[in-house]
Order: C-alpha cells, then structure tokens, then sequence
C-alpha cells in the first residue's frame, strides 16, 4: 500500500494560497516599474523644458513673458505630477512590504505542512520496511522449521 498523506488537500490548497500571494506581488511590483518609468518620462520632460528655456533665453536675450509663464506652468505640472507620483510609489512600496510578509507567511506554513508530511512518510516507510523485515525473517524461520522436520 501507497503512501498517503491525509492533509495532501490543506497542502494543495496552501499551495495555491502561496501562489495567489505571490502574484499578488508580482502584480505590485510591475506596478512600481510602471509608476518608475512614469517617474523617468517626467524628469526626462522636466529637463527637456529646462533645456529648451535656456536654449530660447540664449538664442533671444528679451524672451516673451508669455514664454517665460508657460515654461515656468509646466515646470511646475512637472513638479506637481512628479510628486503625486512619488507619493503614490511609496505607498505602492510600503504594499509591496506587506505583500512581501503576506508571501512569506504563506510560505511558511505551506513548509510547515510539508514538514509534517515528509515526517509522515518517514515513518510510514520505516514501518513499511520493519514489516517487510519481520515477514522475511518470517518466512526464513518457516523454512528452516520446515527443513528441520524432514531431516
């Protein structure tokens, strides 16, 4: 008779528990590569206004007001949007903390269970083998009680 492990359905299911977890996870972090190329696109369009600016200011010297204001709403929409962007990360990061822990957790008692199981099995195969070795031994005295009264 075959091993069988009596808690293998809570192991599946605290299998399946650590995977959902864990895409969990992974479905956070590609959020963060999403909010840190975001991050990227407005340092790089913040720096591309500040270069055209100081371009325009040295090609003309009495550059229009206008262009000065406008410049200067954008830079600060750079500002604006960089910092709701960085607020909005570290909150993604600090879920990303706890997801984290929430994986581990899961891992833990999927490791505790398979712990409990190999034990098992352990076991099981020592007794397995005990009997194996009890019946052999068995059937060696049988045989020689058998060869014994012939003689």
């Amino acid at each position: 008779m075959a091993f069988r492990f009596s808690l293998g359905i809570v192991l599946r299911l605290r299998r399946s528990l650590e995977d959902a977890e864990r895409l969990r996870l992974q479905k956070l972090q590609a959020e963060r590569v999403l909010l840190d190329e975001q991050l990227s696109d407005t340092d790089s369009t913040r720096t591309t206004i500040i270069s055209h600016l100081q371009s325009a200011m040295r090609d003309q010297p009495a550059l229009p007001g206008s262009e000065l204001q406008f410049a200067t709403q954008r830079l600060w929409a750079c500002d604006l949007q960089r910092e709701r962007l960085s607020l909005a990360r570290a909150r993604l990061q600090e879920q990303i903390i706890r997801q984290q822990d929430a994986v581990l957790q899961r891992q833990r008692e999927r490791q505790l269970l398979e712990q409990v199981r190999d034990r098992q099995r352990s076991l099981y195969e020592r007794e397995a083998s005990r009997q194996a070795q009890a019946q052999m031994e068995e059937l060696w005295l049988l045989r020689r009680i058998g060869a014994g009264t012939r003689e």
